[in-house]
């Protein structure tokens, strides 16, 4: 597969070249010479045999010139006009400033994202028609704070050296008063800077909060690791009683929507949604389907379209629990012609790109056919796969499939950046599994 040619790596090469010269070719056109000690705008045409590049001038006049530029076909150039070093080259032209072309709004998903815009619909207080489904899960999904009545209960049933502990934590004085303890930690759920007044429309996803104790547990050495542990544990459970997971389906009544069956799922559960198989899979489903409708994508709903005759597909879905950190997806399949009377073999291979809490920068690769399933993680901090390999094997084994899974350490590449993957996706060639 070769996806389409990346305008901001083009950009990029552009920034770099600025300066480069190229010798006009001979014979040199009246009109160049004419230019020489002025910046001329001209649009790069593209490479020609021989070496050469095709440049239009403003006039329409189209020029060549011997060497190679990095840039997109059409990129508008401003070209200064020098005079040459001899008589076989008595121009050169010096590239000041490189535009590519803009890319059209179909591939707005992949070259900006549409993450972030399909989250802002569904915020919208009418949001587009068709996101029934996927409203109502964002509005399942994401999470209030717990109220006052909530924190004074839960915090009762801490014992009294964990109080403590959690005093320490949130900034407060020793002996400080469960009143005090309690509006402390209201105003700390809220996400409000400490002594701010906590702020009852304020929604932080449970999976930041918990992040976010650990981050100060670690700044508090002085808190034992049990009373952390204890800690970290009741604040989960706390969290989990804030969300609304209790509606059921009548016996015989319409069947239930996709955020009906996922309460459902989460109601004996206290921790994260993102914890719960089922919450991805209905996020996913529900997802998708909206990209890919014209009524709430928009012209990145044709580009899906005209993937999916490709066989590929690319997408960028926010996550209601982590929106800073959309999900992103790369899906691409191929036919295997096998003989007369066969039918082919067809392997499926998914990439995805996210970040956990625990893990870091992730990236999942999963390839499907003939061969089996084949598993590849890249993690920042891959330990905690590590640790629970086999049981990860076994439920893969479970899907009735030989399994080969492959966990490895992610790295940083060039200038400590982590690429995400829709930059790789825009790249000239994708290999989702090495």
């Amino acid at each position: 597969m070769d996806p389409i040619p990346a305008a901001i790596t083009s950009l990029l090469n552009a920034l770099q070249s600025v300066g480069q010269e190229l010798p006009a070719a001979a014979p040199t056109p009246a009109a160049l010479l004419a230019l020489v000690g002025k910046d001329v705008g001209m649009i790069y045409l593209g490479q020609i045999a021989g070496g050469k590049v095709s440049l239009a001038l403003p006039s329409g006049q189209v020029v060549t010139a011997q060497g190679q530029l990095p840039y997109p076909d059409g990129s508008q150039l401003l070209v200064r006009i020098l005079a040459g070093s001899s008589a076989d080259a008595p121009v050169r032209l010096q590239t000041l400033q490189a535009t590519p072309p803009a890319a059209p709004a179909i591939l707005a998903p992949l070259y900006q994202g549409e993450a972030a815009t399909l989250l802002a619909s569904l915020g919208q207080a009418d949001p587009p028609p068709g996101t029934a489904d996927l409203t109502a899960l964002l509005q399942l999904l994401g999470q209030n704070p717990p109220d006052a009545g909530q924190i004074q209960a839960a915090l009762g049933t801490l014992p009294p050296a964990a109080q403590e502990a959690l005093r320490s934590v949130l900034g407060l004085p020793p002996g400080a008063s469960q009143a005090d303890l309690a509006s402390a930690l209201e105003t700390w759920l809220s996400g409000a800077p400490p002594h701010a007044q906590a702020t009852a429309s304020a929604s932080v996803p449970a999976a930041d909060l918990v992040q976010r104790f650990q981050s100060a547990l670690d700044r508090n050495p002085e808190v034992p690791p049990a009373q952390g542990d204890v800690l970290v544990t009741w604040l989960r459970q706390l969290l989990g009683a804030a969300d609304p997971r209790s509606q059921e389906t009548a016996p015989g009544g319409p069947p239930a929507t996709p955020a009906q069956l996922l309460q459902q799922q989460l109601s004996g559960h206290t921790g994260a949604p993102a914890e719960v198989p089922a919450t991805w899979e209905a996020w996913l489903r529900a997802g998708i389907k909206a990209l890919n409708d014209p009524g709430t994508a928009g012209e990145g709903a044709a580009f899906h379209a005209a993937q999916a005759k490709e066989g590929t597909a690319f997408y960028e879905l926010p996550l209601p629990w982590s929106p800073q950190h959309p999900l992103q997806m790369w899906v691409e399949s191929d036919r295997d012609p096998k003989g007369q009377g066969q039918a082919p073999e067809e392997t499926k291979r998914v990439l995805l790109g996210l970040s956990f809490s625990r893990l870091g920068e992730t990236r999942l690769g999963i390839a499907k056919g003939p061969a089996g399933l084949q598993v590849r993680v890249w993690a920042e901090h891959p330990e905690p796969l590590e640790a629970s390999r086999g049981a990860v094997e076994g439920e893969l084994q479970d899907l009735g499939s030989s399994v080969d899974l492959k966990i490895m350490r992610l790295t940083p590449g060039p200038g400590g950046v982590i690429p995400s993957l829709r930059s790789q996706v825009t790249g000239a060639t994708l290999e989702a599994l090495g």
